[in-house]
């Protein structure tokens, strides 16, 4: 990043300007978006090396809101914004009922498979560690959501045959696949979100079993940049995502928005096979 003293002020060109209010007005998305092949970055990338002890502290949000870095993410974010509008994503949500994408009918080979990113993020039980140092030579059923409709599409898929695999009965998911884990990625869409998440960490820890809390990962949202979002289907804040990753971080598979009883049968099919495999 360039760091400079003092940040001048520069006009955009009128086309620069008309593709962005272009941007501003493309229509909503009215279909979901079939998976028929392995998705994701070609290779493991380390997101970022360091974090603050705490993102969300209000010496860190005076540091968001003055420094130059704090800033230039900001006017990164309006760009992004501008084409990621609340309102866009509510229409595009509803459009397709919360199917940003819909999940391909098997899991994909490991040779073939495409990886998710690593990072290094504070978890519910207040440590800082990266998530593929989590993977822990398991199948991980990767939750990932910025907002309460986005968890409410992931909690839809551990309603099983009347249970609650994600938290009361998360015993019962143990026994079940005891190769696989549940890991959640939580990224609040701003500094303000985040913060407010700071202050219902104790609510948050009512809603998972103890033994999960580092499996709970808080990410700031300026190190889940927009490149990674669009490789992972995953800009549309609306929505829930699930990525079922092998031990190495590729994609084996994925969903998104509510379950459907078929793509629940999917789910825990895709699940059961992984958690035979040997990798």
């Amino acid at each position: 990043m360039n760091r400079q003293a003092i940040r001048t002020i520069k006009t955009k060109p009128f086309s620069a300007v008309t593709s962005t209010v272009a941007s501003a007005t493309q229509a909503a998305q009215t279909k979901s978006i079939p998976i028929t092949k392995p998705f994701g970055l070609d290779k493991p990338v380390l997101l970022n090396h360091t974090i603050p002890e705490n993102q969300y502290n209000l010496s860190s949000i005076w540091h968001n809101i003055t420094s130059v870095e704090g800033r230039a993410r900001r006017q990164k974010q309006l760009d992004y914004d501008i084409k990621h509008s609340a309102l866009f994503d509510a229409k595009s949500f509803n459009n397709v009922q919360g199917k940003i994408f819909t999940p391909p009918p098997a899991y994909f080979k490991s040779q073939y498979s495409k990886y998710f990113p690593d990072f290094i993020a504070q978890t519910l039980g207040g440590k800082n560690l990266s998530l593929y140092d989590v993977l822990e030579k398991k199948v991980s059923i990767v939750n990932l959501f910025s907002t309460v409709t986005g968890q409410q599409c992931v909690n839809s898929y551990y309603k099983v045959e009347g249970k609650d695999l994600y938290a009361k009965d998360y015993s019962s998911f143990q026994e079940t696949y005891p190769n696989c884990q549940i890991i959640d990625i939580n990224v609040p869409q701003s500094w303000l979100k985040g913060f407010l998440l700071n202050l219902s960490i104790n609510n948050l820890k009512k809603m998972i079993p103890q033994s999960r809390y580092d499996r709970y990962f808080i990410l700031p949202d300026q190190i889940f940049q927009y490149e990674v979002r669009d490789s992972l289907l995953c800009s549309n804040s609306c929505s829930g995502y699930i990525y079922v990753l092998d031990s190495k971080g590729r994609v084996r598979w994925a969903t998104s928005g509510y379950s459907t009883e078929e793509d629940l049968k999917l789910m825990w099919k895709v699940v059961k096979g992984l958690n035979n495999e040997k990798f």
